[in-house]
């Protein structure tokens, strides 16, 4: 599938992107936008955003970096610094690739605030599963 159709069918069929307010708006060989709509079910106790959401927004976008391959990966690993909170809006994940080797593939995230202000930093390791990611 071409990278609009990945696009695509992220947006279409990955359920819990769709039960968690997350689009894919852009994906290129090499980087990958999404973004979520903060709603009231996002938000934590405190009434900020729940950490789980930028996680999930980030990996999100950094899978379907990876799979602009082609390929299917899942994640290995993940890291990610929580920098500032929000509690309305959108937020943006700016997903850039870092490497991809036959077998895994590295990803760093930005996730920014509708003013350009930086969230959290998320990087994350995928294993390559299989030669050909498909519907």
């Amino acid at each position: 599938m071409d990278l609009d159709e990945l696009k695509d069918y992220t947006n279409q069929k990955n359920a819990y992107m769709i039960h968690s307010g997350i689009t894919v708006l852009t994906v290129a060989p090499d980087r990958v936008t999404a973004q979520a709509v903060i709603g009231p079910s996002s938000l934590n106790a405190g009434g900020g955003l729940h950490g789980g959401v930028y996680f999930t927004l980030a990996d999100a976008a950094s899978g379907v970096l990876c799979r602009a391959d082609g390929r299917k990966y899942v994640t290995e690993c993940a890291d990610i610094r929580f920098l500032k909170g929000v509690s309305e809006g959108v937020i943006t994940a700016n997903a850039v690739l870092i490497r991809r080797g036959r077998r895994s593939c590295v990803v760093q995230v930005n996730i920014t605030d509708e003013g350009g202000s930086l969230l959290a930093l998320f990087t994350a390791n995928f294993a390559c599963i299989g030669d050909n990611y498909h519907k």
